[in-house]
């Protein structure tokens, strides 16, 4: 996300004057760094903070606000609205329709705001993937298991392929 951040949410924040962020799933703030390269910002995280203590890496920047927690169990919370928001978290059908959800149960987003979503093509655009399987009731959960992602084969593998350490869906679709 990154790069994507730096290449195109940045200039499209310049060209637009985009002020104000939310990113769900900030990880280690590697795309928050190139938000913050725009002054006269304001930025909130909503993250768990698993990967990273980003409360502490952002203490120093009046700009930002981490609100440490799941972006279900943050969202209801959050006050105001934003300019841009960027999905970048859990990465199953279950968070992201809730956290669509919420944002506009709780008018998040204005009329005219930008939404950006990571991770919508292979390998994760077809099939889930659950950081914290346990938040994710049962009944929308679908079986999992720590391994590979292998383009063009459905069936997960043992010792090859992508995110081998992450709970992938054992099923596409």
């Amino acid at each position: 996300m990154q790069e994507f951040v730096r290449d195109w949410i940045v200039p499209l924040a310049e060209k637009h004057g985009w002020r104000s962020f939310c990113e769900i799933g900030a990880s280690m703030g590697l795309s928050t760094n190139e938000l913050l390269r725009l002054t006269n910002i304001s930025h909130t995280i909503v993250d768990p903070c698993i990967d990273a203590d980003l409360a502490l890496k952002y203490a120093g920047d009046k700009r930002v606000t981490v609100q440490k927690g799941n972006s279900l169990d943050v969202l209801p919370h959050l006050d105001g609205s934003f300019d841009c928001i960027l999905i970048d978290g859990d990465h199953n059908w279950y968070t992201v329709f809730n956290e669509l959800r919420l944002i506009r149960e709780r008018a998040l987003l204005p009329p005219g705001g930008t939404i950006f979503f990571h991770d919508v093509g292979w390998p994760y655009g077809r099939r889930d993937m659950y950081y914290q399987p346990d938040t994710v009731p049962p009944e929308y959960r679908l079986e999992y298991a720590r391994k590979g992602i292998v383009q063009g084969q459905s069936r997960l593998e043992d010792s090859k392929g992508r995110s081998r350490s992450q709970c992938n869906a054992v099923r596409e679709g």
